[in-house]
Protein backbone atom coordinates (compact mmCIF):
# COMPACT_ATOMS: atom_id res chain seq x y z
CA UNK A 1 0.00 0.00 0.00
CA UNK A 2 1.59 3.39 -1.26
CA UNK A 3 2.00 6.09 2.12
CA UNK A 4 -0.72 8.61 2.15
CA UNK A 5 -0.31 12.14 0.58
CA UNK A 6 -1.89 14.91 2.97
CA UNK A 7 -1.36 18.57 3.02
CA UNK A 8 -0.30 20.03 6.97
CA UNK A 9 -1.61 23.22 7.61
CA UNK A 10 0.78 26.00 9.56
CA UNK A 11 0.04 25.22 12.68
CA UNK A 12 0.58 21.84 12.36
CA UNK A 13 4.10 22.03 11.40
CA UNK A 14 4.22 24.79 14.15
CA UNK A 15 2.69 22.64 17.20
CA UNK A 16 5.54 19.73 15.50
CA UNK A 17 8.56 22.09 16.40
CA UNK A 18 7.32 23.05 19.88
CA UNK A 19 6.01 20.14 20.84
CA UNK A 20 7.96 17.17 20.88
CA UNK A 21 6.55 13.65 20.85
CA UNK A 22 2.80 15.29 20.43
CA UNK A 23 0.47 14.32 17.65
CA UNK A 24 1.80 17.05 14.99
CA UNK A 25 5.27 15.85 16.06
CA UNK A 26 4.40 12.57 15.67
CA UNK A 27 3.21 13.26 11.69
CA UNK A 28 6.60 15.36 10.69
CA UNK A 29 7.93 11.82 11.75
CA UNK A 30 5.89 9.58 10.03
CA UNK A 31 6.93 11.48 7.00
CA UNK A 32 10.49 11.41 7.99
CA UNK A 33 10.30 7.66 8.39
CA UNK A 34 8.08 7.26 4.43
CA UNK A 35 4.69 6.78 5.97
CA UNK A 36 3.45 9.93 4.96
CA UNK A 37 4.11 11.94 2.16
CA UNK A 38 3.65 15.84 2.80
CA UNK A 39 2.75 17.57 0.07
CA UNK A 40 2.83 21.51 -0.57
CA UNK A 41 3.19 24.25 -2.88
CA UNK A 42 5.40 26.85 -2.83
CA UNK A 43 3.52 29.59 -0.88
CA UNK A 44 2.38 27.00 2.16
CA UNK A 45 6.37 26.41 2.11
CA UNK A 46 7.29 30.51 2.18
CA UNK A 47 4.63 30.24 4.81
CA UNK A 48 5.96 27.74 6.75
CA UNK A 49 9.57 29.36 7.17
CA UNK A 50 8.50 32.76 7.58
CA UNK A 51 5.93 31.55 10.86
CA UNK A 52 9.04 29.64 12.04
CA UNK A 53 11.29 32.12 12.36
CA UNK A 54 9.01 34.36 13.80
CA UNK A 55 10.99 35.51 17.03
CA UNK A 56 8.75 34.96 19.25
CA UNK A 57 9.33 31.08 18.49
CA UNK A 58 12.82 31.61 18.68
CA UNK A 59 13.81 28.73 16.42
CA UNK A 60 17.14 28.72 14.82
CA UNK A 61 17.52 28.61 11.20
CA UNK A 62 19.13 24.94 11.41
CA UNK A 63 15.83 23.83 13.32
CA UNK A 64 13.80 25.56 10.85
CA UNK A 65 15.49 24.07 8.20
CA UNK A 66 15.42 20.51 9.29
CA UNK A 67 11.87 20.48 9.97
CA UNK A 68 11.09 22.10 6.46
CA UNK A 69 13.07 19.10 5.01
CA UNK A 70 10.08 16.77 5.62
CA UNK A 71 8.36 18.54 2.74
CA UNK A 72 9.80 16.63 -0.35
CA UNK A 73 10.40 18.30 -3.63
CA UNK A 74 8.59 15.03 -5.20
CA UNK A 75 5.30 16.05 -3.61
CA UNK A 76 5.33 19.38 -4.34
CA UNK A 77 2.00 20.19 -5.76
CA UNK A 78 0.94 23.22 -8.79
CA UNK A 79 -2.06 24.64 -6.91
CA UNK A 80 -5.22 25.60 -8.86
CA UNK A 81 -8.00 28.44 -7.14
CA UNK A 82 -9.61 27.34 -3.93
CA UNK A 83 -11.84 29.95 -2.76
CA UNK A 84 -14.76 30.80 -0.02
CA UNK A 85 -13.12 30.40 3.55
CA UNK A 86 -13.59 32.30 6.09
CA UNK A 87 -9.69 33.42 6.33
CA UNK A 88 -8.17 33.79 2.51
CA UNK A 89 -4.70 33.11 3.81
CA UNK A 90 -5.89 29.38 4.16
CA UNK A 91 -6.88 29.38 0.57
CA UNK A 92 -3.46 27.82 -0.39
CA UNK A 93 -3.87 24.40 1.77
CA UNK A 94 -7.19 23.57 0.55
CA UNK A 95 -6.00 24.02 -2.96
CA UNK A 96 -3.22 22.23 -2.34
CA UNK A 97 -5.59 19.18 -0.90
CA UNK A 98 -7.69 19.23 -4.39
CA UNK A 99 -4.50 18.54 -6.10
CA UNK A 100 -3.83 15.99 -4.62
CA UNK A 101 -5.37 12.34 -5.12
CA UNK A 102 -6.15 11.76 -1.12
CA UNK A 103 -7.27 15.13 -0.57
CA UNK A 104 -7.03 15.34 3.07
CA UNK A 105 -5.93 18.41 4.68
CA UNK A 106 -4.88 18.48 8.79
CA UNK A 107 -5.69 21.36 10.35
CA UNK A 108 -5.57 22.10 14.65
CA UNK A 109 -8.26 24.84 13.00
CA UNK A 110 -11.36 23.08 11.71
CA UNK A 111 -13.43 25.79 12.22
CA UNK A 112 -10.94 27.50 9.56
CA UNK A 113 -12.23 24.87 7.09
CA UNK A 114 -16.02 24.43 6.92
CA UNK A 115 -16.86 20.87 5.58
CA UNK A 116 -19.54 22.31 2.79
CA UNK A 117 -16.87 24.54 1.26
CA UNK A 118 -13.81 22.02 1.27
CA UNK A 119 -15.89 18.66 0.48
CA UNK A 120 -14.30 16.52 -1.45
CA UNK A 121 -11.14 17.27 0.92
CA UNK A 122 -11.58 16.01 4.18
CA UNK A 123 -10.50 17.79 6.78
CA UNK A 124 -8.74 16.28 9.97
CA UNK A 125 -7.38 17.01 13.04
CA UNK A 126 -4.06 15.90 14.22
CA UNK A 127 -4.81 13.13 16.06
CA UNK A 128 -7.39 12.16 13.90
CA UNK A 129 -4.92 11.70 11.18
CA UNK A 130 -2.82 9.33 13.29
CA UNK A 131 -5.42 7.16 14.07
CA UNK A 132 -5.99 6.94 10.34
CA UNK A 133 -1.94 6.74 10.17
CA UNK A 134 -1.93 4.06 11.80
CA UNK A 135 -4.88 1.83 10.61
CA UNK A 136 -2.81 1.61 7.24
Amino acid sequence: MRPPVWVLDTNVVVSAALTAGGPCDRLLRAAGDGRLHLAWSAPMLAEYRAVLLRPKFGFSRPLVSALLAAFDPAHQVAVGRARGLPDSDDEVFLAAALATEDRVLVTGNAIHFPVEICRPVRVLSPAEALRELDRR
